[in-house]
């Protein structure tokens, strides 16, 4: 309870939570071991920057279309690693930003979201293709496959990407649907620049969990939920609108 209020205060207070969040300014000056330091610091990333579901499994149907808002609270695993190499304590990572999905024809889904982090002049953009293997019902449960794409851009000497995929099963209560997933999460990390001297590229990969419920209120809706990537654990809340 105490993340998800977190969560909220962070769509509601978004700069008060940016000192306390990521820097992205990376140094291997006297820093011993630093390619495993930044592998560290690439497993806390790829946790918290990846393509999140925010949803249950069901189509949206073909005029289906949904916006909000989310934040997402993710805690560092390696907090020792980001202090070696960016010389600031790092024990989360936070973001808020926008997300919209349309509905496609034959159970398909399309989104995308779009979130900076201000205290690291970072942006991050992502995208995903859900298919509905089940659509759902007022009987029956839903079942989707997701393909996703995630990128950051102002990392200075720094190119991220990740991939992922999972599947996901919900299920329709009256006003509230409940779901749960499972999937892959593929980053890399590639050094530019300054850092290209020093560092390797580095390739992580790790098992993704979710679980989460929709809460809707006409064309309102609220979806807590929760995310464990590797070792790390996350926490995200979405408020939007679906039509």
């Amino acid at each position: 309870m105490r993340r998800l209020v977190a969560v909220a205060l962070m769509l509601s207070s978004a700069p008060a939570v940016w000192a306390s969040s990521a820097d992205f300014d990376f140094s291997c000056t006297g820093v011993l071991d630093c390619q495993q330091q930044f592998r560290g610091i690439v497993e806390d990333t790829s946790a918290a920057i990846n393509y999140k579901a925010l949803g249950p499994a069901e189509a949206t149907g073909l005029l289906g279309f949904g916006i909000g808002a989310f934040a997402n609270y993710t805690e560092t695993e390696n907090p020792q690693a980001w202090k070696a190499l960016t010389g600031s304590e790092v024990d989360q990572i936070g973001m808020v930003g926008v997300v919209a999905h349309k509905g496609l024809p034959l159970g398909f889904d399309v989104g995308a979201f779009y979130t900076t982090i201000p205290g690291a002049d970072v942006d991050v953009f992502g995208a995903e293709v859900r298919y509905a293997i089940l659509e759902g019902g007022v009987a029956s449960p839903a079942l989707a496959v997701r393909g996703s794409y995630t990128a950051t851009k102002g990392i200075d000497d720094l190119k991220y990407r990740a991939y992922g995929a999972d599947v996901s099963l919900s299920k329709g209560l009256t006003l509230v649907t409940p779901y749960i997933g499972a999937g892959y999460v593929w980053a890399t990390a590639t050094p530019e620049g300054s850092l290209a001297n020093s560092l390797d590229e580095e390739d992580v990969s790790n098992a993704r969990f979710f679980v989460g419920a929709r809460i809707s209120f006409l064309v309102l809706e609220l979806t807590p939920e929760y995310e464990r990537v590797g070792d790390n654990n996350a926490f995200n809340l979405r408020l939007g609108l679906s039509f």
